[in-house]
């Protein structure tokens, strides 16, 4: 019984949106990139990411710690893009901190500036309009 609900729960952390609920992705990386496709959205994520790093840099530079509370705001800056342009599933596990967010956000940048995020939102895109075309 404790592996029917864990696997509904981990079903329902993965959708894409409330229109999406069944996909055939098992790697975290293809629903992120689904849940990540409007420009504005991944403008502010990637923006969110070098104000991260910044308060973390200016923290260490100043000394100054109190800066750590603007952390939160970084979380912001993405959510935002979710809120106003992208509306796709937001799991709270994710939007406070989570490893596999954080590693996506990571190789989202790198894909990125090495130019194939588009190509990745397109690889997946096909995927998914194959899968609901056989069902």
């Amino acid at each position: 019984m404790i592996n029917i609900n864990s696997n509904h729960k981990q079903k329902l952390r993965n959708r894409i949106n409330n229109q999406i609920l069944d996909h055939p992705f098992t790697d975290y990386w293809d629903i992120f990139i689904l849940k990540h496709q409007h420009p504005i959205n991944i403008t502010l994520h990637i923006f969110g990411i070098f104000f991260f790093y910044s308060l973390l840099f200016y923290t260490w530079k100043l000394q100054n710690f109190w800066l750590l509370l603007g952390l939160p705001l970084t979380q912001l800056v993405g959510l935002t893009g979710h809120f106003l342009f992208e509306r796709s599933h937001i799991d709270l596990q994710d939007a406070v901190f989570s490893w596999r967010a954080s590693y996506c956000l990571g190789k989202m940048l790198f894909r990125i500036l090495t130019g194939k995020y588009r190509d990745d939102i397109r690889q997946r895109q096909e995927i998914l309009n194959n899968y609901a075309n056989i069902q």
